[in-house]
């Protein structure tokens, strides 16, 4: 079984047997709370019982002593004097106040037709509910509470005979429910209420309603405002709605605890059924101290925590102590897998005091070939090279003798007589308590490749640093190879240059020459003549600098601004029907190209306006955007004069390509203003954009001391 299902197995286990034993507690809590319950319930219905047949019985001691004994009385319920009423009250007024200690509120006496013949309460009209209820006297004898816009009241009926037992009249006694109710728990020290269902008093009228309020716990109940039930409405904070929801759903009583100014109440409720129709009228609600009750959940509630707290602890102990071995057989088991590793790959070889083998890893079995049966018991001496000297031996014998620990590397012989190398060091082995050294361990890894490569590097290093010299020399050469080449191109490229100014001079003086030999010159035309060669001679050392800045050291390599840089060709362009605009960061600072950088820019800024002047362009606008971004900045140079043709756009750069616009810069060709960006380690590239043609120069800003710039 792994650890994981052991301890799933064992905590299950534990937990299933502590819900055994909480849920018998709670079984033993709950008939324990029942039968308190119970008790509660026949001790309170007992005092009201007792209380209610104590009123009765005084109420027929009183009707047998005023009524039976009234003869003025019996004759006036004999008779049927129209006065009769107001006569009765004269002759019973006297005797209220005896009514009134047993909180009789009213009394009234009826006809065999159950119509009134006197009522304490002034006359009224029997409703039918009540008829039903002197009728259902007649026949069961049983009282009835009551529901009047008057008040709550329980009503006792008795019979009035003449003297040959006819039934004159029905005698009604009307207690004050809540009033006697209240009485009885002052005297009991108990709380009471009556409540009623709000489909009684449908039948009395609607100012009856103002009489009466919902009950808190459950609106669908109402119950008489006085004085003396009120106090029960802030008590709904503390009860279990969930057991009233389920009480008042049912006709039996319930009973549910709460507690109140850190006491503990019960309040039971007391189901009031109509014995005709066998419906719940309302409750009858009691409120008492619940002590036992109280104690007894405290009592069971402290053994659960027990249970539960000894429970947790249990889990806890299983938990830890099966995680602890689990982690102990995760660590052993590791050890015996790194065992069996270091068995594996790892030299190790155990001798006694004698260098007798007491161990060889399953390494140096293989290494040494040979096998542990055949190596087990048999000197160490027996892997020893003739190689090494005997003198190397004795030290090392000598200082691990001594206690000391031997590290270094040693050349062996194995089984087939083949050498190897090996490095490692060798330690003594104590007995138990370290008191005394009973042999050594050897731990050693195999070097023999090492040894091989450091021979096999050597011979490399030499070779490689031939190899070395060899290619550096063809880089020099090939490098002054392309060198050579784009020499060859640049000359050939100012050769053409130079080509108009010398065939102008030639021309010139091939014309000055003939009017010489005719003797027709005037002085005006020596003057033109000189003037002529003057302005070639000029543009030819013009053309010359150029070709010298490309292969001799730059005279300024100072850091400068671009932007004003860019404005100083501004000022240098002398048309005046171009609109020019610069735009972007003032604060951008390259090294070390400016006069080839300002050359460059005038050059295209120059083709631009001969584009315009040849295509009559008379709006011309030429906008330069200057940017930086990852150490670069880029110059875009955007015209609107219509662009170039898509078929020439890719060869404007080529070497000796030309066409009419976008091909030279300041008599320079672009292919050798590309030469001179990019022997900058720089970009230039065209693209056509909207109505013109867009040129991008793009230069590494490099922060770096002044420096020579290399010869191309």
């Amino acid at each position: 079984m792994s650890i994981k299902r052991y301890i799933n197995v064992y905590t299950l286990l534990a937990i299933f047997s502590i819900l055994l034993i909480i849920i018998g507690i709670r079984d033993i809590e709950n008939r324990k709370k029942e039968h308190i319950l119970t008790k509660y319930y026949f001790e309170t219905t007992k005092k009201y019982k007792d209380y209610l047949n104590g009123v009765e019985e005084y109420s027929d001691i009183y009707f047998f002593n005023h009524i039976y004994k009234n003869s003025e009385l019996i004759a006036l319920l004999k008779s049927e004097d129209k006065d009769r009423f107001t006569k009765i009250d004269k002759l019973l007024k006297d005797s209220y106040s005896f009514f009134k200690n047993y909180y009789i509120k009213g009394i009234s006496l009826y006809k065999k037709d159950y119509n009134l013949i006197f009522s304490s309460f002034g006359k009224y009209e029997i409703i039918p509910t009540h008829r039903e209820f002197l009728d259902n006297y007649l026949q069961e004898k049983n009282s009835q509470i009551t529901l009047a816009s008057y008040g709550i009241y329980l009503n006792f009926l008795k019979p009035v005979f003449d003297d040959k037992y006819n039934l004159l009249a029905i005698f009604e006694s009307s207690i004050d429910l809540p009033k006697y109710l209240h009485n009885l728990s002052l005297n009991q020290e108990l709380s009471t209420q009556l409540i009623f269902s709000k489909n009684i008093l449908d039948s009395l009228n609607k100012k009856a309603f103002e009489n009466y309020q919902e009950y808190n716990l459950d609106s669908n109940y109402v119950y008489e405002k006085s004085f003396y039930s009120s106090r029960v409405d802030n008590l709904n904070l503390s009860l279990n709605r969930n057991d009233l929801k389920r009480g008042f759903a049912s006709n039996r009583i319930f009973s549910v605890f709460y507690e109140n100014q850190d006491l503990e109440y019960i309040k039971i409720f007391l189901p009031i059924i109509d014995t005709k129709s066998n419906n719940k009228l309302g409750y009858f609600v009691v409120d008492r101290k619940a002590d036992e009750y109280a104690h007894l959940a405290f009592k069971y509630d402290l053994i659960s925590i027990t249970i539960a707290l000894f429970a947790l602890m249990f889990g806890l102990f299983i938990y830890f102590y099966n995680l602890k071995k689990s982690k102990c057989l995760i660590i052993q088991r590791k050890l015996q897998e790194i065992t069996k590793s270091i068995d594996k790959y790892v030299i190790i070889a155990e001798t006694d005091l004698q260098g007798i083998i007491t161990y060889a890893s399953e390494a140096f079995c293989k290494i040494s070939g040979y096998k542990k049966s055949e190596i087990i018991g048999r000197p160490i001496s027996i892997i020893r090279n003739p190689d090494i000297s005997k003198n190397f031996f004795e030290k090392m014998w000598y200082k691990i003798s001594k206690g000391d620990i031997w590290e270094g590397e040693v050349k062996n012989l194995d089984k087939n007589g083949n050498s190897y190398w090996e490095r490692g060091n060798i330690t003594p082995i104590y007995n138990n308590d370290e008191s005394e050294v009973i042999g050594y361990r050897a731990i050693k890894v195999n070097i023999t490749d090492e040894k091989q490569l450091q021979k096999v590097n050597s011979l490399l290093k030499k070779e490689l640093f031939l190899r070395l010299n060899e290619i550096k020399t063809m880089d020099k050469l090939k490098v002054d190879e392309s060198k050579i080449k784009l020499m060859s191109r640049i000359l050939d490229t100012f050769s053409n240059e130079w080509k108009k100014p010398i065939s102008n001079i030639n021309a010139s003086l091939l014309d000055f020459d003939s009017r010489v030999d005719k003797a027709k010159y005037t002085k005006k035309d020596l003057k033109d003549f000189i003037f002529l060669l003057k302005d070639e001679i000029r543009l030819l050392s013009k053309n010359l600098n150029e070709f010298r800045k490309l292969f001799i050291e730059d005279e300024d390599n100072d850091k400068f601004n671009v932007y004003g840089l860019i404005n100083s060709v501004f000022e240098s362009v002398s048309s005046k029907e171009v609109q020019l605009s610069l735009v972007g960061s003032k604060e951008i600072e390259i090294y070390g190209i400016y006069h080839d950088l300002k050359k460059v820019i005038f050059g295209i800024i120059t083709n631009s306006l001969d584009a315009f002047h040849s295509k009559n362009i008379s709006n011309g606008k030429i906008q330069i955007t200057l940017s930086e971004e990852n150490k670069k900045v880029l110059i875009k140079i955007k015209d609107n004069a219509g662009g170039v043709e898509k078929e020439i756009l890719p060869k404007i750069f080529d070497y000796n390509f030309s066409t009419k616009y976008y091909t030279k810069v300041d008599g320079l060709p672009l292919y050798l203003a590309k030469l001179i960006i990019e022997k900058s380690n720089g970009k230039i590239w065209a693209e056509n954009e909207d109505d013109g043609c867009s040129f991008f120069i793009e230069l590494d800003i490099n922060e770096r001391e002044k420096e020579s710039k290399r010869v191309l």
